[in-house]
């Protein structure tokens, strides 16, 4: 559902392993995690979808790992204005861009979002 793993203010690690096998992740999915620093996505293959505030406001995550694990994402939900909130307020984190292994793999959709979160 909604607000999995959201506003934690201790989380530093967190290991999505166990995630394999989840089709679809809620709204503020890590949301509001400052000290998380890094995110692997190695298994996720089988999300399709991204929704509102994914990993927004997680302001000391520095890295993203395995980006191709989300290579079979579609789709990200538009709400508020025509914002996700996708990865917004990661201040630290730099972009994020053709040379990061996997990125190749990631559906347009994807790419567009990583390209607003950029700018």
């Amino acid at each position: 559902g909604d607000k999995f793993l959201s506003c934690c203010q201790r989380l530093m690690i967190v290991n999505l392993a166990c995630l394999q096998n989840v089709s679809s992740i809620g709204s503020f999915f890590l949301y509001s995690s400052p000290l998380l620093e890094n995110v692997d996505f190695c298994s996720f293959e089988k999300i399709t979808c991204i929704n509102n505030s994914f990993l927004s406001r997680c302001s000391s995550l520095k890295t993203i790992s395995n980006i191709s694990g989300l290579r079979n994402v579609k789709r990200v939900n538009i709400a508020w204005d025509q914002q996700t909130y996708f990865m917004w307020g990661c201040s630290s984190l730099g972009p994020i861009d053709a040379s990061v292994p996997g990125y190749e793999c990631l559906s347009e959709a994807l790419k567009k979002e990583f390209e607003r979160v950029n700018r």
